[in-house]
């Protein structure tokens, strides 16, 4: 066990821990608490713990003989990254509902993040896909959990952000995977509102849809960019299981606030539009587009980057619109703005999407940018929407309670899993998530 900085993926939160192997560390957790790290995929500290312990739970298991059940299910340590399964599952013509925007996210992290994808309007998120998980509880040791099985602390812990126990294997539904080659067509938008009507008509009959957007521009172009779809090119066989190369480009960090400086990120985006267009991708590059820039948020500066990611209902889109105005105006356009359209809900407590549209900014983390970020949060949480608080590092406590209507629910049933609070971190302190817990 040493003493070590943890710091959020977007490198703008940063907390002294004591950092253990899970479990071949294991001890008391302490009176700081406990909470499990996965891939370390979070913007934020919801995988923090100052003074407390961090528990590592990622690892690389040889999955070469990895076994698909005749229901296509698949049991998995939860340590386990999604690009190793999906690298090990394709060529049995399998992959997940369910995958969001990098490969590093362990099965646990994914579960407890309920994480969505590009075909959230499709598929859901991922803690419906989930059949079973074991969990390890502080108060009730270790349990089974499924939705038909403890159905209350299982959605207390899909989306639970880590805090009801450290969940170390789980049951996945998987779906067939047909092609390895899928085409993706951009097409250009040239405002928000021609970006949304294109992204809600082509979701349904595309595998995987979003739209980005060029947050530099204004007036009659607010919002305009492009619109990504993607299907599969039929014929086209997954490869044979194999480790990825270990070579990763790695990213100077830049000075000042890098990518935010003025001028910097239009140029990055006129740039982007003129590439604009039809090109056939592997299975990989489609889902995993900024995983070829693994340290994206170095980029930022030495700050590193904040990610703002929202939802609001349809019929908010004002919400939208304000946020890209607002931001631009203030002089902070995000370096990076896509836009996703979201379908049905879970049934998880703190689940993030709602049926609506999310958009997801990213900015240099500057301390001028809170009170405009401040601002919008009142907005959405007006609007019936709620930010993303597994990549939160800023959100205040005020709003949590409108935000996340099941909040009470879900406190009820931690109190229950973990009625001393040794599941704990910096997100959990800082936003009093937990109504209690230790201090």
């Amino acid at each position: 066990m040493q003493t070590t900085t943890v710091r959020g993926w977007g490198r703008a939160t940063s907390s002294r821990s004591r950092v253990i192997g899970w479990p071949d560390d294991l001890g008391p957790a302490g009176p700081r608490g406990l909470i499990a790290r996965g891939g370390g995929c979070g913007y934020g500290d919801a995988a923090q713990n100052a003074g407390g312990v961090v528990a590592l739970t990622a690892h690389r298991d040889d999955l070469t003989e990895l076994f698909v059940d005749e229901d296509g299910t698949v049991l998995l340590d939860a340590g386990t990254s999604l690009g190793e399964l999906i690298r090990s599952v394709a060529p049995l013509g399998w992959t997940l509902p369910v995958i969001p925007g990098t490969a590093r996210v362990t099965v646990g992290g994914a579960i407890a993040a309920d994480v969505h994808g590009k075909n959230h309007i499709h598929t859901g998120s991922f803690g419906s896909h989930v059949r079973e998980m074991t969990v390890l509880t502080p108060g009730q040791g270790e349990l089974v959990l499924g939705p038909q099985r403890h159905p209350d602390a299982f959605r207390a812990t899909v989306g639970g952000l880590g805090l009801t126990g450290v969940i170390q294997s789980a049951r996945l539904a998987l779906t067939p995977l047909d092609s390895w080659q899928w085409r993706t067509t951009d097409t250009i938008a040239p405002d928000l509102d021609a970006l949304m009507t294109a992204l809600r008509l082509a979701a349904p009959g595309s595998e995987y849809a979003v739209g980005w957007i060029d947050a530099t521009r204004g007036g009659r172009h607010l919002g305009g960019g492009v619109l990504s779809t993607s299907r599969p090119v039929p014929g086209t066989t997954p490869p044979a299981y194999g480790r990825p190369s270990q070579r990763r480009l790695r990213l100077p960090g830049l000075p000042a606030t890098g990518l935010g400086l003025p001028g910097v990120t239009a140029v990055l985006n006129r740039a982007r539009m003129l590439a604009a267009r039809s090109r056939n991708q592997s299975f990989p590059q489609v889902l995993f587009p900024l995983d070829a820039l693994p340290d994206w948020a170095r980029l930022h500066g030495r700050r590193g980057l904040i990610q703002y990611q929202f939802v609001v209902p349809f019929g908010a889109e004002d919400v939208l619109a304000a946020a890209l105005t607002e931001t631009r105006r203030a002089g902070f356009p995000a370096t990076l703005a896509v836009l996703k359209v979201f379908g049905a809900s879970s049934e998880a407590f703190l689940s993030f999407p709602i049926p609506g549209w999310s958009l997801a900014l990213d900015f240099p983390a500057v301390a001028d940018l809170a009170p405009v970020l401040d601002a919008l949060d009142e907005r959405v949480a007006a609007a019936g929407g709620r930010v993303y608080l597994v990549k939160d590092s800023r959100l205040r406590p005020g709003v949590l309670e409108t935000m996340y209507p099941d909040l009470g629910r879900w406190r009820a049933e931690r109190a229950l899993l973990d009625p001393d609070g040794v599941m704990v971190s910096d997100l959990d302190r800082r936003l009093g998530l937990s109504g209690g817990g230790r201090a």
